[in-house]
């Protein structure tokens, strides 16, 4: 392999990386704005209430506030599970603490909390979590760009 096409393989990869956890991010996002289930038992987490205060009113009052995902973040939310279903056990031998791994951290939790969750050190999860988002990276990019060519070309 001559420099410049080892160069562009690495950049390519790198950027498929780079795309798989922005949609991860970006689909981790939009589950928040999807529809509350229609239970009248829910908690009163998915209530999304906000007080205000207008100079016209005299004190508060609350309105309603209606949030809602973008065709964009429902697209990607679309291709995150893709992509998660694509984690099979030629990537990770246990798929589904893999796709765990890559949903709760597409969420922002700090790895000290998904270590104690899961029972390993910060750093190897930190380890597991890299290894598994460069396999992936590998396979989208070998068998898979066709997919998801929106995205990552």
């Amino acid at each position: 392999m001559s420099k410049l096409n080892l160069k562009y393989v690495l950049d390519q990869k790198l950027r498929i990386e780079k795309n798989i956890v922005w949609i991860l991010d970006d689909a981790a996002y939009a589950e928040r704005f999807l529809a509350k289930p229609n239970n009248k038992r829910c908690p009163s987490m998915y209530s999304l209430i906000e007080t205000c205060y207008t100079p016209e009113d005299f004190g508060y009052y609350t309105k309603k506030l209606v949030l809602r995902a973008t065709p964009k973040q429902m697209t990607h939310y679309s291709f995150a599970i893709d992509l998660l279903l694509l984690i099979k056990e030629d990537i990770y031998d246990n798929p589904v603490e893999a796709r765990k791994l890559l949903w709760l951290r597409a969420n922002r939790h700090p790895f000290t909390k998904l270590a104690k969750m899961f029972g390993y050190h910060r750093t190897t999860l930190k380890r597991k979590y890299e290894m598994i988002l460069e396999r992936l990276a590998d396979k989208v990019r070998l068998n898979f760009l066709d997919k998801f060519d929106k995205i990552f070309i």
